[in-house]
């Protein structure tokens, strides 16, 4: 993608021209190294431990604050947070793309883990989950992807759709868009907020504010949480 398009104050035209050059990441990218290897910054990686300690009080959040009976991990990766919240008693499943994701997950939740795509709605049936997670993937995602990937996660929730990602910081237009590849290679769409917002406005769920304060205990800014109007 040309670095040109990465700017603030987009127009629409430039926006399109960005839609239409960004590429999808292949699923083979996340492998075995990418998961484990420790060339992020500070050593992180999706190994076991490494991830509880990042998580903190996340999973015991997840668990209290929306109270689910059936949660799904959509990029749930080697099923990490998927541990944490079963260790809990919360009734989990994960999708993700990547192969690698079910070989290195924990044999605990292993087989709890979907090779695939969230389109395939014999497998996930529409509003099937009242709890739909999706965590730290929107970033590895083109903004098409992405467009695609919120009907999805509204489509099967019952109640709540809980959302983190990376947000452009200080845009000028709700159209602004990056990337973080000096974070990961894969980081390749930090949108605004507002944009994401609006994905989801338009799908019918309303936002939760009040849910949204409790998830970002690290007041961070990056935690959405939707849900389904009754």
């Amino acid at each position: 993608m040309t670095a040109a398009l990465y700017a603030t104050g987009l127009d629409l035209a430039a926006f399109e021209r960005l839609v239409q050059v960004q590429r999808e990441t292949p699923a083979e990218t996340y492998d075995q190294d990418y998961f484990t290897a420790d060339w992020r910054a500070g050593g992180h990686s999706y190994k076991l431990e490494t991830r509880r300690e990042i998580e903190g009080r996340n999973p015991a959040l997840i668990r209290d604050v929306f109270q689910a009976e059936r949660v799904i991990d959509v990029g749930c990766g080697p099923g990490a947070l998927m541990y944490l919240l079963w260790e809990l008693g919360v009734n989990i499943e994960g999708v993700d793309f990547s192969p690698q994701s079910k070989e290195l997950a924990p044999a605990e939740v292993r087989e709890r883990i979907h090779v695939g795509s969230l389109d395939d709605a014999t497998r996930f049936p529409d509003a099937s989950y009242d709890l739909v997670i999706c965590r730290e993937v929107i970033e590895h995602l083109t903004i098409l992807q992405t467009r695609a990937l919120v009907p999805s996660l509204c489509r099967v929730a019952s109640r709540y759709v809980y959302v983190t990602t990376r947000f452009f910081a200080n845009p000028s237009s709700i159209l602004d868009v990056t990337d973080e590849k000096h974070v990961d290679p894969t980081h390749i769409t930090v949108m605004t907020k507002d944009l994401l917002r609006l994905m989801f406005v338009l799908e019918g769920f309303r936002c939760r504010p009040d849910l949204e304060g409790q998830m970002d205990w690290l007041d961070k800014g990056r935690v959405l949480v939707y849900e389904r109007p009754t």
